[in-house]
């Protein structure tokens, strides 16, 4: 389909979009005119600093305080006597604020030769106090010779209960219902203690399970223990007495080697003494008698105490 559109009709489109783009560009400068601050008048300087630069700091007001971590927004301002030459890039900030990000600045030249320049400051301060100050220096030089231009210090006052509102109600607010207290924060706790017993619970069990040590059962110690009780009470013959001079021998790794031919610096006093009271009842059995099962049973005891 062909659509003809007349020239008075293009006209029109055209003068439209001019308008709306004239408005857009006119806020937009307005709002630029509007939020940049005014250039200040600078005081004449007394004779002895009529070589120096001067500087000035405002602070951009707002209509409630400023709280810990707030971004500041100031404005310094140094005027440049001619003859001098002030360097922008040396600014520094100190005090209780630090720069965050770079500045921006704007220059404006005066009819009598001086030069005033423009710091747009966006600083913050982590300093937790009812006082904080802006502080700081910028380079400047006369021929060869350099010098630093302190900032004045500037105050910033911060709280942390009044933020500039003028009606400080008392009581509730009844504009807030219950429930969305509770369903913002109590169901939020609620849930997360939830959360919080079940992996606590997990974790313990954990923790026990890894504590827990597995029982052994040493079956070569019980049989051992059953021998002795054997021997004390009589009824032990030489094939229990050939078992326990094995078991001991195995559990304290000492080979078929006689008695007489044992090393007694390696083997200690006590498994030699039992081993030396054992061997005539696997040889004779009738040659223990009663004396020798009670003295051969309380050296048998000794072994299993040290039998672990």
């Amino acid at each position: 389909m062909k659509i003809n559109i007349s020239f008075a009709k293009t006209l029109k489109v055209a003068a439209a979009l001019a308008v709306v783009a004239a408005l857009a560009m006119g806020g937009y400068f307005g709002y630029k005119w509007y939020r940049a601050p005014a250039w200040p008048e600078f005081t004449p300087a007394a004779k002895s600093d009529a070589v120096a630069p001067q500087a000035l700091v405002t602070v951009a007001g707002r209509d409630y305080a400023y709280r810990t971590a707030d971004l500041v927004q100031a404005h310094l301002f140094v005027k440049q006597p001619p003859g001098l030459v002030v360097d922008p890039q040396t600014l520094t900030v100190s005090g209780d604020f630090e720069l965050t990000p770079g500045p921006s600045v704007t220059v404006k030249k005066l009819d009598d030769g001086s030069v005033v320049y423009r710091f747009d400051l966006t600083l913050q301060s982590f300093k937790v106090a009812p006082e904080v100050v802006i502080a700081g220096t910028v380079s400047w030089r006369q021929g060869d010779v350099r010098n630093d231009l302190p900032i004045p210090a500037t105050s910033v006052y911060t709280s942390n209960t009044y933020d500039g509102r003028p009606n400080l109600m008392e009581g509730p607010d009844a504009r807030v219902s219950p429930w969305w207290y509770g369903s913002r924060f109590a169901l939020a706790l609620l849930l997360s203690s939830v959360v919080y017993a079940i992996l606590l619970r997990r974790a313990l069990q954990a923790y026990l399970l890894s504590r827990i040590k597995p029982v052994v059962i040493d079956h070569a110690r019980l049989r051992a223990v059953a021998i002795v009780a054997a021997i004390k009470s009589g009824s032990a013959g030489k094939a229990e007495h050939l078992e326990l001079d094995g078991l001991v021998r195995a559990r304290f790794d000492i080979g078929p080697v006689p008695v007489s031919q044992l090393p007694e610096a390696i083997v200690p006093t006590w498994l030699m003494t039992f081993l030396k009271l054992n061997e005539p009842a696997i040889y004779a059995q009738d040659a223990l008698d009663e004396a020798g099962r009670i003295e051969l049973t309380a050296q048998a005891e000794r072994v299993l105490r040290s039998w672990t």
